[in-house]
């Protein structure tokens, strides 16, 4: 390897870019691409194309394994990472001559640094387009709060700082503009860095979560004009000519309107184009993926970091579909194979054994140490002002001072400028671990979402007051729910003696978005002739509600919902807005869709977990609809059967039965099934039971529209037999869930359960070995509730019902 010395920077270079504070080239003899193959007797390792190759393919195979371990410890995988390639460089297996030799050439690192330059603008160009600007304007006070105090406090601590130990500082630190340059981007939290950190912990949906976003791009939009208006024109006046200091702002204002007035309009005509529900054509996508690192090359130009131009651009597109999901879809490569070798690359350049003059590195960690504790201090001091528990408080600080992506791109461009040595540039990377790593099980620790969901009431059919609106939380995840709910809807009775209130939520997956987002579905007027090609299908969907609701005036009130979230957190959606909206029953649809012929036409694994999440959260009782033959809206629910085996869950079936049977008119039979009598309990939840059937039998039975059997089951096989042979007269069969209840009726019928959040009556009801034609309604009691009492020693006071009056089973606020 020959050095030869390098010219020395321009005066008007920033830092920060390639030019920067240069002061020696290194030289490597030329490699050969592609290699004519071990038979002919080349050595594959000793050409560019095989031996980049065989660094992929280490350096992911090491960031997976190495993330099997950490993410145990709550890691994220940007930690894991850069910790391989920390495993693979100079401080451990780099310390055997053979592997940095044969492997890892210092010649091949220009290919890495390529990849990793290419891979971090199409990265940051796709989370821009994942963020939406909306935000800003949305934002509240408190947002506004933390991103100015946030950013300004960290950066002035450090700016003070250095002005008042200026003559103790180092010659390195007093000569050059590292600590300020490492303030003004530690000051910030990247939006980047902070979407991929919520990815990772769940928390995209949670209030936090929403609130850290809206505070990080409004600091991150703020700051990257700041720097581009008051940074350069400091750094060109600091140079003696104040007037280099206008182009640069010009430049990257001339850049911005190319950007706003050339390249958006014309993504735009693309995603018009592109039919609804398509991705973007291989054509369309080409084109703007070279748009994007046209930006990168334009922001390089005119002197700012090759990444800005991208991330720009992306934040002026429109997320979500189809440019959003597009890139999401066929842009894996960037993110699940080249990401990887931009991460290790960091850890590659890293060498422990450099860290030897404490002197030197022991100032650049304490500002950085300064920087974090003034930013979590600016973040707090908001929090406190407007009464956030301190739990969230500290949340949402840890949050806004993880570090990840961004700060490792910022330190590899100052180690490429030579703003950085070794030594100091390995300090930087284990800070970024360290911040980046220490954060997430923090934050995991101390923020739990679920708490929230938990109800000071008992919000349950079985305990709602006589004529009281009934508030219903109905969830659909496409059109295809959408009959079946409604039919749902209209045995329950709406009317206006007990009116029914529709809290109705189209549940989105987000894809090609970063920000998750719940909101009132807004009404849109048919105005054009196009107006009905041009619905979304979420106006379809809140169209067919709306028109239900005129169905019966004063009856029922319907409030479309629009909830965009991954499936990991979507419900943490359905669990707020029933907690805000004080909803006494949710209804999600089953996961599957069971043809008439009683094949499965439709399944979504992703959906039964979001079931089961509001099964454990929900702050009110919950039902599961397993419609049969209900999509093309030309059945009706109108004979019900209850099966009745006892519990909590199966006296709220009974409401619900109670209600309808009550409201609309459907016919109601209720089957309760009985053990042995050598083999029957007499506990409290058997004079429960007794107790609320007794009040049905003597209040509604007429052996006409409602009636009432026992029948008796000394094991499962009897109470399949009697259900198989009495459900055919039904159109609806509602039964509780049941879950961890086990009797002598269901005993081992659990081990062959394949739908757990059904129970195992549901779970047998809902298999396409039963060959029923009703449909099914799981239900689910409320759970959750702050202070409840034992009720072991307890006698039951009666509540009512609709318009009779039952036992009550536990305790409540009301």
């Amino acid at each position: 390897m020959a050095t030869a010395a390098g010219r020395e920077p321009p005066e008007d270079g920033f830092p920060g870019t390639p030019t920067a504070a240069m002061k020696s080239i290194d030289c490597y003899p030329a490699m050969l691409t592609t290699s004519a193959g071990i038979w002919l007797g080349d050595n594959p390792l000793r050409f560019s194309l095989p031996i980049l190759f065989y660094q992929i393919i280490i350096i992911f195979v090491v960031s997976n394994l190495t993330h099997v371990v950490l993410a145990r410890l709550r890691q994220p995988l940007v930690m894991s990472q850069i910790v391989a390639g920390m495993l693979l460089g100079p401080s451990f297996l780099g310390r055997n001559m053979w592997l940095p030799k044969e492997l890892f050439p210092r010649q091949s690192f220009e290919q890495l640094e390529t990849i990793a330059v290419f891979s971090m603008m199409i990265f940051l160009f796709v989370i821009g387009v994942k963020a939406d600007l909306g935000m800003i304007p949305k934002a509240g006070k408190k947002a506004v709060f933390i991103a100015v105090l946030g950013t300004l406090l960290p950066y002035v601590s450090v700016y003070g700082m250095v002005t008042a130990l200026k003559h103790e500082l180092p010659p390195r630190f007093r000569n050059t503009p590292l600590l300020l340059v490492m303030s003004d981007k530690w000051c910030l939290t990247s939006y980047a860095v902070l979407s991929c950190f919520l990815s990772d912990l769940d928390l995209l949906t949670s209030k936090l979560g929403r609130l850290a976003m809206s505070a990080t791009l409004i600091a991150d939009f703020i700051h990257l004009f700041a720097d581009a208006c008051i940074g350069t024109y400091l750094l060109a006046a600091k140079q003696g000519d104040p007037m280099k200091g206008i182009t640069g702002p010009v430049a990257f204002f001339g850049m911005v309107g190319f950007i706003m007035l050339i390249m958006r309009p014309l993504v735009l005509w693309l995603i018009r184009r592109t039919p609804e529900g398509a991705l973007l054509s291989e054509a369309s996508q080409v084109a703007v993926l070279l748009m994007a690192l046209a930006c990168g090359l334009m922001s390089s130009i005119i002197g700012f970091d090759f990444f800005a131009g991208p991330f720009f651009f992306g934040l002026v597109l429109p997320g979500g579909a189809p440019l959003g999901t597009t890139l999401v879809e066929r842009v894996r490569l960037v993110t699940g194979l080249l990401m990887p070798v931009s991460m290790a690359l960091a850890g590659l350049r890293m060498d422990l054994a450099s860290v030897t003059e404490p002197a030197q590195w022991a100032w650049l960690e304490g500002f950085m140490v300064l920087c974090v504790v003034a930013k979590f201090v600016g973040v707090i001091l908001p929090c406190a002002y407007c009464n956030m528990p301190h739990r969230e408080s500290v949340s949402l600080a840890l949050m806004m001072i993880t570090k990840g992506i961004y700060e490792v791109g910022n330190a590899l461009g100052w180690r490429q400028a030579q703003l950085v040595d070794d030594q100091l540039y390995t300090v930087i990377i284990i800070s970024i671990f360290v911040f980046g790593g220490s954060t997430a099980p923090l934050v995991k620790y101390l923020y739990r979402p679920e708490d929230r969901y938990v109800a000071f009431k008992r919000r349950t059919l079985q305990h709602a007051t006589p004529d009281d609106e009934l508030r219903i939380l109905a969830c659909v995840h496409g059109q295809d729910n959408v009959n079946p709910v409604l039919a749902l809807l209209e045995a329950t009775g709406p009317s206006p003696d007990a009116p029914i209130c529709v809290y109705l939520l189209h549940l989105i997956q987000l894809v090609g978005r970063a920000d998750a987002v719940i909101h009132l579905h807004k009404i849109k007027n048919a105005t054009t002739s196009s107006w009905a090609t041009t619905q979304s299908e979420s106006d379809r969907i809140a169209n067919a509600f709306r028109l239900f609701e005129k169905q019966y005036p004063g009856g029922i009130s319907v409030l479309p919902y629009v909830s965009i979230s991954p499936y990991s957190t979507m419900h943490d959606d359905i669990c707020c807005l029933a907690l805000d909206k004080k909803t006494t029953l949710v209804i999600v649809p089953f996961h599957k869709r069971i043809g008439d012929d009683d094949s499965i036409s439709s399944a979504n694994d992703a959906i039964q977990a979001v079931n089961l999440n509001v099964l454990q959260y929900a702050p009110c009782s919950v039902g599961i609809f397993v419609e049969h033959g209900l999509s093309d809206g030309a059945s009706l629910l109108h004979h019900v059967a209850v099966y009745f085996l006892g519990g909590a869950d199966d006296r709220e079936a009974l409401a619900y039965g109670v209600r309808m049977v009550e409201r609309a008119a459907a016919s109601l039979t209720v089957v309760r099934f009985l053990p042995p009598k050598e083999w029957r309990e007499d506990g409290w939840e058997e004079r429960l039971d007794d107790k609320m059937l007794m009040q049905y039998r003597q209040e509604w039975v007429d052996e006409k529209r409602v009636m009432y059997r026992e029948e008796e089951a000394k094991d499962g096989e009897a109470m399949v037999r009697v259900i198989h042979e009495t459900s055919p007269e039904f159109s609806l069969l509602i039964v509780g869930r049941r879950e961890g209840k086990e009797s002598l009726m269901t005993a081992g019928m659990s081990m062959w359960s394949e739908y757990p959040e059904l129970g195992v009556i549901g779970d047998m009801l809902a298999s396409t070995d039963f060959g029923g034609e009703a449909s099914t309604l799981v239900v689910q009691q409320q759970r959750r509730v702050t202070g409840e009492q034992s009720m072991d020693n307890l006698e039951p006071t009666p509540i009512h019902i609709g318009k009779r009056v039952v036992p009550r089973d536990e305790d409540d606020d009301y």
